[in-house]
């Protein structure tokens, strides 16, 4: 296993990776009023060991929120939400970057904000 080259530090142009793994996002749908919370920050914190953790699609602005309970990124409430997904992270020397993910026209007006 010497040879191999996963388990070391990389870098990808200013940041500084424990490995080569990267966690691909996953949408769990777990953020209940399209709020990142506690279990989501529990979730990825368990996996700070990765490299690099990609989060699960998160949705800009109301209007792109076409699939219920995934988390936002608009509000004050959703980035403070966000602020404890990435210290859990960082308290244990990961890294995460946002997915942002805009479902555009497959979007249903039932899990749209009234006025999307």
């Amino acid at each position: 296993m010497s040879d191999y080259t996963l388990f070391t530090p990389a870098q990808t142009g200013a940041i500084k990776l424990s490995n080569h793994l990267v966690l691909a996002p996953m949408t769990r749908s777990r953020a209940i009023g399209n709020i990142p919370n506690d279990l989501m920050a529990t979730y990825y914190g368990q996996r700070a060991t990765a490299g690099l953790i990609i989060t699960e699609g998160t949705s800009p602005s109301p209007n792109g929120l076409g699939y219920s309970r995934i988390p936002g990124i608009f509000s004050q409430e959703q980035i403070e939400g966000w602020k404890k997904v990435t210290s859990a992270v960082h308290a244990k020397g990961g890294k995460i970057v946002i997915q942002l993910m805009h479902t555009g026209r497959i979007s249903h007006l039932l899990n749209l904000p009234e006025g999307a």
